[in-house]
């Protein structure tokens, strides 16, 4: 299958699969700006869990300003993570993403001609960055941003952190005791093996050199720094150290969190430094996309102004005539993926259900470009409506359903009470159901929106009194849903004898769900409710 080519203002990616047999890896490779090749491949390895989805568009923004600076770049996911097949509870974890990584140099090298290759990573994935150079001695430079120098400090770290987060809501404590087989970290299930693997991993104990040359950036409190530092100068990696106060966008909200330019700039500049331009041009080789995880395919919806997305197809054992397909839109300003990958586990489940389910980014969020005169990471991107209007038109039926978490159950909401075509709304923990304006709700504080309160069910009545399938998930609390409660909480509690009107209150669950437990009664309680009404 030939690449999905997606291009901006930043220039053009192509979303790719790869990978060995049965591990298939997902990635976008963006080819070097023509006229300024420095014949060198950048591979971008990705952290794991809350900073894999809160770093995407940091590494996004560097392999663009890469690619636009004459390098081949190759952004990837992990196995077990974001695109790629697979997910976290597959043996031997460990093993298998230090060579995902050799795969991602292979398959980048392939790809661009390249003969010389870098590695980058943030945290976790700057720590199997350099494993995987140690190992196998085919990286001429390493780029380090705030690495976990072992691995069992990752664990310890990222567990504490969910403990503590749960402490917040004493009732989230109670329901989700520890579990026998394993640790929770903030949405992402580590079990005891992986643990006791990770805990393996110590930089310091490494026997070999990295590579030629090493950039190590300090984005603040790395835990044995110092140490590394004189360990990579002992091996001969000729570190350099460069300290920046670039951190905040991975303890920040996503659609809050501010661009780290600074260090952006920093390793670009670096990079260059070290490898001038050159005379040459590429010489890549022309190669086909490989299999995809569940038959997925990348699609690009649009020309002037695409929107990427990726398409679950049904288990043809499982389909029924008539079955409308699923369309999934952000949460928030979260690409495709989801919080907690929680995305890519409904659309895979309910594909081997029989539904073809489709994952979009909308205007300028992950991968789809910004809109004409617009700003990008918008929770509520102008022209949202239109982009879900063009992604209902590409999935071809004449009836669809519409899911959504946060700002994308309002728009399950908004395209229920107005789409003829819409056949079903699952709306998860909706954020606003009515002000497409993050800034109008977020400055209202506990003035009603512009749109009456009293409007929300009688929408909601109106959705179901016409045929659309109405299912409403609320986690306790949720500010959402808790406000028109308060203000219109007679005619929401008269919902419930309305047919085609479903509410699931979940006592014990964040707005992103992040425990496992209640991702997992999610995905089976929405799943009930598709296969109960197709």
């Amino acid at each position: 299958m030939e690449p999905i080519e997606i291009r901006s203002a930043s220039g053009g990616k192509q979303a790719i699969h790869f990978g060995a047999k049965g591990r298939p890896l997902f990635g976008f490779y963006h080819p070097p700006k023509p006229g300024s090749w420095r014949a060198v491949g950048v591979v971008l390895c990705r952290p794991i869990g809350t900073d894999q989805t809160r770093s995407d568009r940091v590494y996004r923004h560097l392999a663009e300003r890469l690619a636009a600076a004459g390098f081949a770049c190759l952004r990837f996911d992990l196995f077990g993570t974001g695109d790629s097949g697979g997910d976290e509870r597959t043996e031997g974890l460990v093993r298998a993403w230090l060579d995902d990584v050799a795969l991602a140099v292979a398959e980048l090298r392939a790809r661009s001609g390249a003969r010389t290759m870098a590695l980058f990573g943030l945290r976790l994935g700057a720590t199997l960055a350099f494993v995987h150079a140690a190992e196998r001695g085919d990286v001429d430079a390493l780029v380090l941003w705030s690495p976990w120098v072992s691995g069992a400090k990752f664990v310890d770290e990222v567990t504490k952190l969910h403990k503590l987060y749960l402490s917040v809501e004493p009732q989230m404590t109670a329901a989700f005791p520890s579990r026998a087989d394993g640790e929770e970290a903030l949405g992402l299930f580590l079990p005891r093996a992986l643990i006791e693997d990770l805990s393996r991993i110590d930089l310091l104990r490494t026997a070999r050199r990295p590579a030629r040359r090493t950039l190590f950036i300090d984005g603040g409190n790395v835990a044995g720094r110092d140490a590394l530092m004189s360990h990579l100068g002992e091996l001969g990696a000729e570190p350099e150290l460069r300290s920046h106060t670039g951190h905040k966008f991975l303890i920040t909200i996503s659609h809050g969190a501010l661009l780290p330019d600074e260090v952006i700039d920093s390793i670009v500049g670096w990079l260059t430094d070290v490898y001038p331009a050159t005379s040459e041009s590429p010489r890549p080789e022309p190669r086909a996309s490989g299999p995809a995880p569940a038959g997925e395919r990348s699609i690009r919806i649009g020309a002037e102004q695409p929107l990427f997305g990726i398409l679950t197809p049904a288990d043809p054992r499982r389909t029924r005539p008539g079955r409308p397909p699923i369309l999934i839109s952000n949460a928030g300003s979260v690409n495709r993926v989801g919080p907690h990958r929680l995305n890519v586990k409904m659309a895979r489940r309910w594909a081997e259900l029989g539904f073809d389910v489709l994952r979009i980014d909308l205007s300028g969020i992950g991968d789809s470009p910004v809109g004409p005169g617009a700003r990008e990471n918008l929770t509520y991107p102008p022209g949202a409506l239109e982009d879900l209007d063009k992604a209902i038109r590409a999935l071809g039926s004449e009836r669809v359903i519409v899911v959504g978490l946060c700002s994308g159950g309002d728009y399950a909401f908004q395209l229920g009470a107005r789409e003829p075509s819409v056949a079903g709304a699952c709306m998860l923990n909706p954020r606003t159901f009515c002000v497409l304006d993050l800034a109008a709700v977020d400055s209202a504080d506990d003035a009603p929106p512009s749109t009456p309160v009293g409007e929300v069910p009688r929408t909601l009545r109106r959705m179901a009194d016409r045929g659309v399938d109405t299912l409403l998930v609320v986690s306790r609390n949720d500010p959402g849903v808790a406000y028109v409660d308060a203000h219109a909480g007679d005619a929401m509690r008269e919902l419930a004898s309305v047919p085609g009107f479903r509410r699931v209150d979940f006592g014990s669950a964040d707005h992103t769900f992040t425990p496992i437990a209640a991702q997992e009664r999610l995905n089976d309680v929405v799943m009930e409710h598709l296969l109960a009404r197709y």
